[in-house]
């Protein structure tokens, strides 16, 4: 319908360029995959590009296939981004005023404080979350929008990227003939497709290990309070392979990929140029994992909720799906492990772990673009009852109006229950139970 919303995602992966195409009802209700994508990533290591034009050529090989299959031209994108120089930094705040009524405009204003002194000029931000918001001196607040007070404090969460390590990927998808309309980290997109509400609520680690990064996202609260990144993935275990053997980095890739597809017999991968033992196999790759683990565990610690993970550790990415890798990490950790796909969405055959960024970032873009629609519908009717009022000079009661300029969310408390509404804000609390 032409006031569907319809949008294209991106995730530009070390072995693979995802493309996928969505589009959501206008009621908030339906959403189905139109078509989705993958070819060939050349040109990019450890998430870093290194031949610009490769890479670009690449993404506009799968652009154009995407465009004839779809008879229609695509012109912007938005776009998943993860390296290990992304920095996830927190700090708290306070601002104060005359007593009135706390609005938007003042968690605004305590956001940007915070930026302003830990954000560097060179920095860009790709997420933000408020929390442990208080006014006065009260306790946190779920809301503390529409509350009387003389100040409000909170700690403000940022994660955020070089603008000189952001650019190249960029320039690369504008020569691919793409123009980039939003970035989303990839670690947080990945939680998106996969976690439940209850997951983030009660505390859980999201790993995504791809094909040359793993992410790490930790929630509590429904919160993303942590996030940190390593260049080690799939990829790895192919150059250690193919390095120990002594063999081609295709051939390393194939017993890689009978691994994980379980061909093999008699404790033997046979390929056309050799066979090799599984248990040699193993134990290179449990030499890799060593450093997985950890990286998982030292991430886990350095964010301060070691223990408070009451959902335990969720691993997605094309690399869980290799036993011998899950099961070696999930034996070291200390809490409950599991592996988590990719919620099933009509259109959209065979989902699986490495789906996860990209399908991630596209939920994300439509349900951003979905609030964006019903705030401006919201506001235009705001101005309609407005000018009647004038005209007619009759009482109306006022409207409720979403007026906060952020996810309301942000500053929900954290031990409190959600409490249902009508309208809107309950439409885009559940639009995404509505995807099978």
């Amino acid at each position: 319908m032409r006031d569907n919303i319809t949008k294209l995602a991106l995730d530009v992966g070390n072995g693979k360029i995802k493309f996928i195409l969505g589009e959501l009802s206008t009621e908030g209700l339906k959403l189905r995959v139109l078509d989705y994508l993958e070819v060939p990533s050349e040109g990019i290591k450890r998430s870093i590009v290194e031949d610009a034009e490769l890479l670009s050529a690449s993404i506009a090989k799968g652009l154009k296939e995407l465009e004839q299959r779809n008879g229609r031209e695509f012109e912007a994108i938005s776009l998943g981004v993860s390296n290990d120089r992304i920095i996830s930094k927190t700090d708290h705040g306070c601002i104060e005023f005359d007593e009135k009524e706390i609005t938007a405009q003042d968690m605004y204003n305590l956001i940007e404080l915070i930026k302003g002194t830990i954000l560097k000029e060179d920095e860009i931000v790709i997420e933000q979350e408020a929390y442990n918001v208080r006014v006065n001196s009260s306790g946190i607040l779920k809301n503390p929008i529409g509350q009387i007070g003389k100040s409000i404090q909170g700690d403000v969460h940022l994660i955020t990227i070089k603008k000189d390590q952001l650019d190249p990927l960029v320039e690369v998808i504008n020569n691919a003939g793409l123009k980039v309309e939003d970035i989303f980290l990839n670690a947080s997109a990945s939680a998106k497709s996969t976690l439940e509400h209850g997951d983030r609520q009660m505390g859980v680690a999201l790993i995504d290990i791809g094909e040359g990064v793993t992410d790490i996202a930790i929630y509590k609260n429904d919160k993303i309070i942590y996030t940190k990144s390593l260049s080690i993935g799939g990829m790895h275990f192919v150059n250690d392979i193919s390095y120990l053997l002594k063999i081609p980095k295709k051939e390393a890739k194939e017993i890689l990929e009978k691994l994980r597809s379980k061909q093999y017999s008699d404790g033997v991968i046979k390929t056309e140029n050799g066979e090799y033992k599984i248990d040699e196999i193993k134990e290179i790759i449990d030499a890799r994992t060593g450093d997985l683990i950890n990286f998982i565990s030292k991430t886990i610690e350095e964010s301060g909720f070691n223990g408070y993970l009451g959902k335990g550790l969720a691993f997605t990415g094309g690399a869980v799906s290799i036993d011998e890798i899950f099961s070696k990490v999930g034996s070291k950790m200390e809490c409950a492990v599991r592996k988590v796909a990719p919620f099933p969405l009509r259109g959209l055959e065979n989902v699986n772990p490495s789906m996860s960024t990209v399908i991630g970032v596209l939920l994300t873009k439509l349900e951003a673009e979905f609030k964006k629609r019903n705030e401006k519908m919201e506001e235009s009717l705001k101005d309609e009852v407005t000018a009647i009022e004038k005209e007619e000079e009759i009482f109306v009661t006022e409207l409720p109006i979403n007026e906060t300029a952020f996810r309301q969310e942000d500053y929900e408390e954290e031990y409190e229950e959600e409490v249902a509404t009508d309208g809107t804000l309950n439409k885009i609390k559940k639009w995404i139970s509505n995807f099978i």
